[in-house]
């Protein structure tokens, strides 16, 4: 089934050059297919609903990262390897691609015909799109509920993919730990940071209580090596962009490194 997916993000121009929010992770869309050319014609309707649960999240722009765009993506990034083209370059590239596999579909009929319940079985895969290889957590397969009477195959597919909505926002989260950087020390002594501000809010699923370790990303030996060096306490989400945080390990490293302008990442603990 081809529709067009508003939500998507088509990026196919490599010699565009986009800012991209430090708070958003660049997350490839490639083609959903399915075990037999029947359940293929459903296939759509599942990229449509993975793709609205990925929206909701807030945290992600969608690429569409099929055929061309996908090949072209593999080409540049073995062209310019040494200078990690894919880190710099990813708003036109995305490091990771989320594809989905239909392994069964089943309707019911009822009140003669007038009335359809479905359900669905798929599994979900997550890729890294240089290699192709999966990541942790790369795989889950979901089996929904019986979906409620609904008046057409499509719309009863759509409410039984619903079902499975609670478990697929677990497993995006447990594979996209949460990751903000710090926007401002707004406070510090003897020097050590105490307050800092976090380039991320709501629309990142930053909550009130949460701690997060804080990261200097060492590049010296050509790859990008997360160090530990601190770590913090949400005390306010300020806003959908901002949060406010309490330093509550590492507060000399956390300034030493922001103040060299160093990138440093705080990834939420689970």
């Amino acid at each position: 089934m081809n529709r067009p997916y508003i939500h998507l993000c088509f990026l196919f121009c490599f010699g565009l050059s986009f800012a991209q929010s430090e708070t958003q992770l660049i997350l490839g869309i490639a083609d959903f297919t399915a075990n037999t050319e029947q359940q293929e014609q459903f296939a759509g309707v599942l990229k449509e609903r993975v793709i609205d649960l990925l929206n909701q999240t807030g945290r992600f722009k969608l690429v569409d990262i099929e055929g061309s765009a996908r090949q072209q993506s593999i080409d540049k990034a073995a062209e310019n390897y040494k200078s990690n083209w894919i880190e710099g370059n990813k708003s036109i590239n995305a490091e990771h691609t989320l594809t989905a596999f239909i392994g069964n579909i089943k309707f019911l009929k009822l009140n003669g015909g007038k009335g359809y319940k479905a359900t669905i079985t798929y599994t979900i895969k997550i890729l890294n799109t240089e290699s192709g290889k999966y990541i942790n957590n790369g795989t889950l397969t979901l089996s929904s509920s019986e979906s409620d009477i609904k008046l057409t195959p499509e719309t009863a597919l759509q409410n039984a993919i619903d079902t499975t909505s609670e478990e697929f926002k677990t497993y995006i989260k447990n594979s996209f730990p949460i990751k903000v950087s710090i926007a401002k020390i707004e406070e510090e002594k003897k020097g050590k940071a105490l307050i800092i501000i976090l380039n991320g809010g709501t629309e990142n699923g930053i909550k009130k209580g949460q701690v997060y370790t804080s990261k200097f990303i060492d590049y010296s030996m050509g790859s990008p090596y997360p160090v530990s060096i601190g770590k913090v306490k949400i005390t306010e989400v300020v806003n959908e962009k901002f949060s406010k945080a309490k330093v509550i390990k590492g507060g000399e490293e956390i300034l030493k490194h922001f103040t060299a302008s160093d990138k440093i990442i705080n990834e939420l603990e689970n």
